[in-house]
């Protein structure tokens, strides 16, 4: 009987030592995976800052060359909108824009790769923020195109002799107004994904 009761203590033990080292083993590999996972979204992350930054470099080069002709326009120079140079502007200004949405569509890609992964609670709130980043930028780019085009029909209109008061146009335009908002929404919600970024520690 003795003996009985030893065999079975010893099984127990074995049982409990399997189960142990399986339950081990199974955590070990959840870290593993999960270490995966962050390594994975912290690449991720990553590229999709790289192309947002470009972007944003290249949407700025455009903005200070559009400021600094506009500004040659108030002073009475409208070289730069009519002929050849004005259709050689505005497909300068067409191509600079379908880059800038193709660089934020690339970020977009990047980031979402983030919301499908496992785990990454962190990276996925950062990633969503950046989404609705991106998202709020695409449409400045749609607004902007509007803008655009009607500043240079004004300007070409002035050219022709046409009486027209270009600074008080400019501060009634719905379209001057749509961008500046969703310029202002895009700062904030850049903002807001960078706390999530430095709280958490992601890099």
């Amino acid at each position: 009987m003795g003996h009985a009761q030893e065999v079975r203590d010893m099984k127990k033990t074995l049982l409990t030592g399997l189960i142990l080292v399986l339950v081990l083993g199974l955590a070990a590999a959840l870290s593993g995976c999960g270490d995966k996972n962050k390594d994975t979204a912290k690449q991720y992350m990553q590229e999709g800052d790289a192309y947002y930054e470009e972007a944003k470099v290249s949407w700025s080069d455009m903005e200070s060359k559009q400021t600094e002709l506009a500004g040659k326009a108030l002073q009475g120079d409208y070289s730069a909108f009519t002929g050849e140079a004005g259709a050689a502007l505005q497909k300068e200004i067409e191509d600079t824009l379908a880059d800038v949405v193709e660089t934020l569509d690339s970020a977009m890609a990047s980031y979402k790769k983030i919301t499908g992964l496992e785990g990454v609670e962190d990276y996925k709130e950062y990633a969503s923020k950046m989404i609705e980043a991106v998202e709020t930028k695409k449409s400045m780019v749609e607004a902007t195109k509007g803008l655009i085009k009607e500043m240079s029909e004004a300007f070409a209109a002035v050219a022709q002799g046409q009486d027209i008061d270009l600074m008080s146009m400019l501060m009634g335009s719905e379209s001057m107004k749509e961008v500046q908002d969703l310029a202002s929404k895009a700062e904030s919600l850049e903002k807001e994904a960078e706390k999530i970024k430095k709280d958490n520690k992601l890099e």
